[in-house]
């Protein structure tokens, strides 16, 4: 059965990528038809004549890029609402377009037209958002004439059974409908059809396509148990891991010999989104750089007029599974000021692991000006490009203050640090630790490319605010 499901699962997953992706050959050849239009016409294009060969080399390149970015953007992994579906297919469908011009930039094989680009986005977000809406229109028609619902029950009455149960009561979409649940305890969102002993009563006398296992961890003993008395049943069986409060990163399945095995400590971001992330955070650190070049010449000038000393300020951080890094900033405090620190704080004394001194005497003029635009964050894009750092992630750390952390608080260290980030555009210096690690590792857990992306954009009205920029 389990091999059957996986079948199902597959043929499901490699269908939707052939649907886009011939959704985005149409695009380009309506681009490229409408462009041809315009020069036939006698509006002149700077472009070479469009050949076979050219055609080709874009249709195969861009479907290649296509798929390693919705794999990196997790396209086709999760079930989304009709509107986040939009918003990622479009996300997926600009980063092709901008990793494919960087393509034709740097291989220098053609000239790509610029306005068939423009028209391939236009053609190409209107294709997909219709076929994900015809799709949707669909489903949901199928739906309310009871066509294509499993009717499902949930072995659990606690907090995972009742959150579960709320979303398929809420998300029609999903196309279940919920029967009831088994267990002991008692809920309001639907009724209780028997405890865990009555099982094959239920199962007999209510119509059950699916069975959902969302016992807590004390009781994970029983699942076994549970499926054994199904066997002779024609239902499937999920089970949802009561593992919340001990991973923050998705599990993972995989197999040896046909044994499953289920990864609970890979690591956080790997494979293609590993790849696809390194290759944001190079160009996006690359661009900034660049763009920022004469910031990097003045306010050296200005930090050494306000107070005689280095301009840059290397401290020790801790970053991706606790390894140790050199971190870049501008100095906005006077020099020596680790020192002094011993006299303001005293850590093994506080609350929690972290701190952060609104009026501390040690920052300088310039340096309070740097802190509150977050300028002095920018030495950090070499730690990006030197792979120590990324452009989006938990906020680095002295060594001093993880020392301090908790098993709870450690989770955060699973990803590399980032320049910006859920600290930097959730409150920064105002979040208590705990609040702070809380954002941290919800991003963690919900990664993608297009999370990088949100990030980056907040990040320009969170430092115009300046909220606890100190």
């Amino acid at each position: 059965m389990a091999k059957t499901i996986r079948r199902e699962s597959v043929s499901s997953l490699v269908l939707h990528r052939l649907l886009d992706v011939a959704l985005n050959v149409l695009a380009l050849a309506a681009a490229y038809a409408i462009k041809e239009s315009l020069a036939a016409r006698g509006i002149r294009l700077p472009t070479q004549p469009l050949t076979a060969g050219i055609v080709l080399h874009t249709f195969v390149a861009v479907t290649l890029i296509w798929l390693g970015v919705t794999s990196a953007l997790e396209t086709y992994r999760f079930k989304r609402r009709l509107f986040p579906e939009i918003v990622n297919l479009t996300a997926a469908l600009l980063l092709t377009i901008a990793f494919f011009n960087t393509y034709v930039f740097f291989t220098r094989l053609f000239d790509f037209p610029r306005l068939g680009m423009v028209l391939y986005a236009l053609i190409g977000t209107a294709l997909l958002a219709t076929s994900r809406g015809i799709k949707e229109s669909v489903r949901r028609a199928l739906h309310r004439r009871g066509r294509l619902v499993k009717q499902v029950v949930i072995v659990g009455t606690g907090a995972v059974a009742s959150r579960l149960a709320r979303a398929i009561r809420t998300d029609h979409a999903l196309g279940y409908r919920l029967v009831g649940f088994i267990g002991d305890g008692d809920t309001d969102i639907a009724p209780v059809l028997g405890t865990l002993d009555s099982l094959e009563r239920v199962l007999d006398e209510h119509p059950v396509d699916e069975l959902i296992i969302a016992l807590p961890a004390e009781q994970h003993a029983r699942t076994l148990e549970i499926t054994e008395r199904c066997q002779a049943r024609a239902v499937r069986i999920r089970v949802v891991p009561d593992l919340f409060d001990a991973v923050v990163i998705r599990a993972t399945i995989g197999e040896i010999d046909d044994i499953p095995l289920i990864g609970l400590r890979d690591p956080a971001i790997n494979g293609a989104q590993s790849v696809i992330k390194r290759l944001f955070d190079l160009a996006v650190a690359s661009f900034l750089l660049v763009l920022c070049l004469p910031l990097f010449l003045i306010l050296p000038v200005l930090i050494w007029l306000d107070s005689r000393g280095r301009a840059m300020f290397v401290q020790e951080r801790v970053g991706e599974n606790g390894r140790p890094f050199r971190m870049y900033k501008f100095r906005s405090m006077v020099p020596e000021a680790e020192k002094q620190l011993a006299e303001l704080i005293d850590l093994s004394q506080l609350s929690e692991p972290v701190y952060k001194l609104k009026d501390d005497p040690r920052i300088t003029r310039v340096g309070r000006w740097l802190r509150r635009t977050s300028l002095d964050e920018l030495p950090q894009l070499i730690n990006v490009l030197k792979g120590e750092m990324s452009m989006v992630g938990p906020r680095p750390e002295a060594a001093d203050v993880v020392a301090h952390y908790n098993a709870w608080h450690r989770k955060r260290l699973a990803v590399k640090p980032g320049i910006t980030g859920p600290m930097q555009v959730g409150g920064r210096g105002e979040l208590s630790l705990d609040d702070r690690i809380s954002l941290e590792l919800l991003y963690i857990s919900q990664y993608s490319l297009l999370e990088d992306v949100k990030y980056l954009l907040r990040t320009i009205p969170a430092v115009c605010r300046g909220r606890g920029a100190y």
